[in-house]
């Protein structure tokens, strides 16, 4: 597993460098429900696709951009969900809150992996930032393992917004900072990052849009749920159903936190 899990580690930080480099390039267009789609997309997809398929033989696969699959093997032990450009406006409008992200699921459908290429989102020291985990793994962040033994994930802070958020939510009396990247992992994932993010409401959406980000945030303690207060449910997902609620995410004071100063329109 390790040596299979670090030779797309490696891939899929090629595959940002070149994604990275196209941006400036890039022209956007439309797909049939109106999300934007590039040239970059599609090639990074099956990019990915291949080289999951390359080095974990016989696993599931759920794309943004391909079709599934017949079937979902219930019996393969890994599922890998793919975005290849998580926020595809941010990136083809030269923003930096755009990331490749892959989620890993194990064989009851729980999100325990992750690798994301965020190249633009971070410092020019760190050339972006690269979240690994392994199953089973550490959490590692840039190559070094994550210690969040002075993290304060619980203390009142700024919390990231997904889009559209403000169309279906009041939060006028929220008294912190709201900040939205355009990218739904990299939102969720943000408190592992900047210290005064503390969570993210984030609207319906899709498996590759969310699993990659859960499974970083737990390995880290927090959790992303339904704004209803239910787990999410991946075999329910896995099929390609978008989500059928908004998520709120952060330790579980953060999440009702959220729930207490955002209310539905």
């Amino acid at each position: 597993m390790e040596i299979a899990f670090n030779n797309l580690v490696r891939d899929i930080i090629a595959a940002g460098k070149y994604a990275a480099a196209e941006q400036h390039t890039v022209s956007r267009g439309i797909k049939s429900d109106g999300s934007i789609l590039t040239k970059v997309d599609t090639a990074l997809d099956k990019l990915l696709t291949d080289k999951i398929n390359e080095h974990f033989p016989d696993s599931n696969i759920v794309s943004e951009e391909n079709p599934l699959p017949d079937n979902i093997k219930a019996n393969s032990k890994w599922t890998f969900t793919i975005d290849p450009i998580d926020g595809t406006d941010s990136f083809s409008q030269g923003m930096p809150g755009w990331c490749l992200a892959i989620g890993i699921l194990d064989s009851d459908f729980k999100p325990v992996g992750a690798i994301i290429n965020a190249p633009r989102w971070g410092t020019v020291e760190s050339n972006g930032s690269l979240l690994t985990l392994m199953p089973g793994g550490p959490l590692k962040v840039n190559g070094k393992e994550l210690d969040i033994s002075d993290f304060d994930f619980d203390s009142p802070g700024q919390l990231m917004l997904g889009s559209g958020v403000h169309q279906v939510f009041e939060y006028s009396t929220y008294k912190q900072k709201l900040r939205g990247a355009g990218s739904a992992v990299v939102n969720i994932m943000a408190p592992l990052l900047h210290s005064d993010v503390k969570g993210a409401v984030i609207t319906p959406c899709y498996i590759w849009d969310v699993a990659a980000a859960h499974a970083v945030i737990r390995k880290a303690g927090l959790d992303l749920e339904y704004y209803g207060g239910e787990k999410v449910n991946y075999k329910f997902l896995v099929d390609r159903t978008k989500a059928p609620e908004n998520f709120v995410a952060g330790s579980t004071k953060t999440r009702k936190l959220i729930r207490e100063y955002f209310k539905l329109r």
